[in-house]
This record gives structure tokens, sequence and C-alpha cells, in this order.
């Protein structure tokens, strides 16, 4: 029957969240987007100026919406963390790069309008609530390499800070995290219909484009789930299964030569765990050797304290209280993830919330939800608790976030 592929998919399945996430990553815009033409008109016209001087010193009271808003007085320092992967970057739908020039105009933009400044900053100001405009900071995930060719040139041009969470394993061998490689995968396997083996039978038909980014968003969602140990084992499988091209897994990411470049020129660095796992999937000792093996590796080739951590992928789901507790013990001193909304004093350092930027996210639209973002009071929850309903927080972060993020991705 035709049907026996999905059939098979629903057997073994997806739970909600992640078919969620698949859904939300493969939908296709509109050709014509009321959104962005409102958008673009209030930027272009001068009305987003004037909610951006707003939000320098008001923000919305809790509870308030942008179409009924009522406004205080903001009361504490405030800060937006911006997170890119790659710059320029093609090949892995997860990145959604935004262009060398967007990037650009964006820096640009942040320089002629807010007060950007280092996470160290972020947390001394946090820390000892020193009042003050608004702040952003910059960072990166991943250690790609355009973070140096195409990023760090232009962060020079305008003198602004950045922090580049790596993945010491990448930078090591000089190869890209599992989740690309899954991508590649699926981008050169051969047509028709691909059987694998991932805790029961799946297939796919990869007969186009589009069903070859399905079949990979799926595994990827479906990975995530996994423990560690046996997602790296499914990784394994997939890549023998299929074969790699070991030329475009290399020439990638960042090598030590470079991050020491940056580093003398005053960019920060931060880990991103030594594989890129779910934190929230591992056992004691995993979660130990990913967070002070790759703090302790990082230290050993910086020469200096590394104590700023991304959790990857970092929604709710993916974080864990027991990581957090590890993370303080071992003298981490912020964790960000990649859950939207702004930071302030109530903030808990190892919960960060950042603002995702994305290859759709166009000048006007970029000047938006930064400003939209601005306005929100902090979002009082916690995202972990010894006792997580893991899609609950999620829920309850999609419905108070919801239209805060530049990009629907989580790498």
């Amino acid at each position: 029957m035709s049907t026996e592929p999905n059939a098979v998919r629903q057997r073994t399945g997806l739970r909600p969240e992640s078919q969620h996430w698949v859904d939300a990553s493969l939908t296709r815009k509109p050709r014509f987007n009321w959104r962005e033409f409102v958008i673009r008109s209030l930027h272009y016209s001068g009305a987003l100026g004037l909610s951006r001087r707003v939000s320098r010193s008001f923000e919305l009271q809790p509870g308030s919406s942008l179409r009924f808003p009522r406004f205080r007085r903001i009361q504490n320092p405030k800060f937006v963390i911006l997170c890119y992967h790659g710059i320029g970057e093609s090949g892995n739908p997860l990145l959604a790069a935004p262009s060398a020039e967007l990037f650009e105009s964006q820096m640009r933009f942040l320089c002629e309008n807010y007060r950007v400044v280092s996470l160290d900053q972020v947390c001394q100001e946090l820390e000892s609530r020193a009042q003050g405009e608004p702040g952003i900071a910059i960072t990166f995930d991943d250690g790609y390499l355009s973070s140096y060719t195409l990023a760090f040139p232009t962060l020079q041009k305008y003198k602004l800070p950045a922090t580049i969470y790596l993945t010491v394993e990448s930078v090591q061998t000089g190869q890209v995290a599992w989740y690309d490689r899954v991508f590649l995968a699926m981008a050169v396997a051969p047509g028709g219909e691909l059987q694998l083996d991932l805790e029961g039978p799946w297939r796919f038909q990869l007969n186009s484009p589009h069903e070859r980014l399905r079949a990979a968003f799926e595994i990827v969602a479906f990975l995530r789930t996994l423990p560690n140990a046996r997602r790296r084992e499914c990784c394994r499988l997939i890549e023998e299964r299929i074969g790699l091209p070991q030329n475009a897994l290399s020439n990638r990411v960042l090598g030590w030569q470079q991050i020491h470049s940056m580093r003398s020129a005053g960019i920060s660095f931060g880990s991103h765990t030594l594989t890129h796992p779910v934190v929230s999937r591992l056992s004691s000792l995993e979660l130990e050797s990913e967070l002070v093996g790759s703090k302790r590796a990082l230290e050993e080739n910086l020469g200096c304290s590394v104590s700023h951590f991304a959790f990857p992928f970092g929604k709710a789901s993916d974080c864990s209280a027991t990581a957090i507790q590890l993370l303080s013990h071992c003298g981490y001193r912020t964790a960000v993830t990649t859950v939207p909304g702004v930071n302030t004093p109530e903030s808990n350092p190892f919960e960060l919330r950042r603002l995702q930027v994305g290859s759709d996210s166009s000048l006007a639209r970029f000047a938006f939800d930064l400003n939209q973002t601005l306005l929100q009071s902090d979002f009082p929850f916690p995202l972990t608790s010894t006792t997580p309903d893991s899609c609950q927080t999620e829920e309850r972060l999609r419905l108070k976030g919801d239209g805060l993020s530049l990009g629907d991705f989580d790498a």
C-alpha cells in the first residue's frame, strides 16, 4: 500500500512536541506575507523608532499585550541575548543562517540604536542590579568557520563584543556535529525508499528535496529523544548504511588557530559540550564528561577560565535541573537556552533566554522582533524542575513567547 511508510513511522512514533517541531520547521511561507509587509511599513516609516525609544524606559505590564498595552517604567536592568549559528552557511536548514550582507546590516543597526555589551557585562549588571539602558549581547553556537571568515570582520568593524560557544569534539576533529551529518546523509542517499532501523523500522521516500528534508528533520527529532548512547549508535548505523563523503564534512568548523586569533581580538568563548548531545538525556557519567570535560579542554587550549555554557538545542525539554546543579558546582557562571525572552535579575543565570536570528529575518523583522522582546516583562517561572512536565512547560513558553523568536531552529 502507498500509505505503508507513513504507517511504519506512526508505529515507531514521534512525540507530539517533536512532530510539532518538524511540522513548524517545514512550514512553507505564503507567497505574500501580510505580517512582513506591516513590519516593513512600520520600520521604514519610522514608527518603530518611536517604539524603540519607549522600550528604553518602559515595558508592558504582565498580562498586557501589544494590542491593548499597559506600560510601566522599567524597574530592573534588562538584556536580550541574540543567538546566531553560522553566517552565510548552507546545507543544514537547522542553521537558518543569515547572509553576510544581512548580518552586517543587523550589526550596524545594533551599533546605531542599542547598547551592545559582552556576556560578562550582562552577568555583572544583572548581579549588581545596576540601573541602565537595556542591553544586547551577541552569541554564536557550535563554532562554525563562518563565524571567523564572515562574522568576525564585521564584529571588528563595528567594535562589537561577542561570545562563541564551541562544540569541542568538532574543533578537535575538524568535522561537523551529528545533526549536520544526518542532513548530509539524507541529501546524498540514493533516491527511492530508504529503510532504517531506529528503535524499530522506519521507511522514508527520498524522491524530492522536500521529502529528503522531512526525513532529516524527523530523524533528528527522534534521535533527540533517545538516551545518548543509543543516539550515538543510531547515528553510526545511519552513516554506515548510507556512507558520507568526508570532504563535505570538513572545513566547516573553527580550528584552534582561528579561535586564538579571535580571542586575542576580544572575542570570548564558552562551552557547547564535547559532542552536542541532548543534555537532559545524559546519564550522570555522560553529563560530567560533557560539562566538565568540555570546560577543561577549552581552558587548557585557551589558557583562560571558561565560565559560560550553552545548552545544545536549548529548549526546556533539552535542559535539566541536574545539569544546572553541576554547571554551578564546576564553576560555570551562566548557561543560555534557545527559549525566547528577556533577562533580568530575577532570571536564573543558568536558564538565560536568547532570541534566535535566522535567514528569514530581514532587517525590518530583526528590528521589530528585537523591540517587541525588549517591551516584554521577564518570564518568572523556571524552565526546569526536579519533576518537569516538559510538554506543559514548552506550551507555556510557546504561548508567552509567541512571536518573539526570529527563527524556529534550535541547534
